[in-house]
């Protein structure tokens, strides 16, 4: 796949929408903030904000357009989005326990579940975990290698004051949204429930 041509899309899909999508992560991490005045709050409300970001995410990429309210969409999904997050976190977790690489391979594991939930607002936290997982069989490499290649835009985040991540963030999540879309076809995306971890890899 060639990255370039991805990234080049997304500067091309964010014109326009940089100022929404600032806006609006920035109140659902205002919100996530808040929430963390009780220990459960962001473990409640995390999978949400982030299942928000990706709805705009996603948006971006298809119409190259987005609404403020497109991020808090998230919210009629609560149940899923929260135990998407949640058990999530826990396999991840576990993983790491074993040592930090099988951690990051399972982040890149289920790292499209919540673009799955975003298309399938039926479908369960469990079976989003679950087609992820199908869906990055052979992916894994190739979706951290785009991760990396934006190494060089984060490191310059300090010397900006952090002043960048307005613009890089929606890059980033624009750009992850694009690779999903490329890579979405090659299975069946339906809510069949599956056996949930196991060790299998590329």
């Amino acid at each position: 796949m060639v990255f370039s041509e991805l990234k080049a899309t997304a500067r091309q899909q964010m014109k326009g929408n940089v100022l929404i999508f600032f806006g609006t992560t920035f109140v659902l991490g205002l919100i996530l903030s808040v929430s963390s005045a009780t220990f459960v709050g962001p473990l409640v409300l995390g999978g949400v904000v982030e299942l928000g970001t990706v709805l705009l995410a996603l948006e971006i990429a298809r119409a190259g357009k987005t609404e403020f309210n497109t991020g808090f969409k998230g919210f009629t999904q609560f149940g899923s989005a929260f135990i998407a997050a949640f058990v999530g976190s826990i396999f991840i977790m576990l993983w790491s326990c074993l040592f930090i690489i099988p951690g990051i391979i399972a982040a890149f594991r289920y790292s499209m579940t919540f673009y799955i939930l975003a298309d399938n607002p039926e479908m369960s936290g469990m079976d989003a975990l679950n087609k992820s997982k199908e869906m990055m069989k052979g992916h894994k490499w190739e979706f951290f290698l785009l991760q990396l290649s934006f190494i060089g835009w984060c490191l310059l985040v300090p010397f900006t004051f952090g002043i960048l991540l307005i613009w890089l963030t929606p890059y980033i999540e624009t750009t992850n949204a694009l690779y999903y879309e490329k890579i979405k076809d090659e299975i069946s995306i339906d809510t069949t429930t599956e056996d949930t971890d196991s060790t299998d890899e590329e």
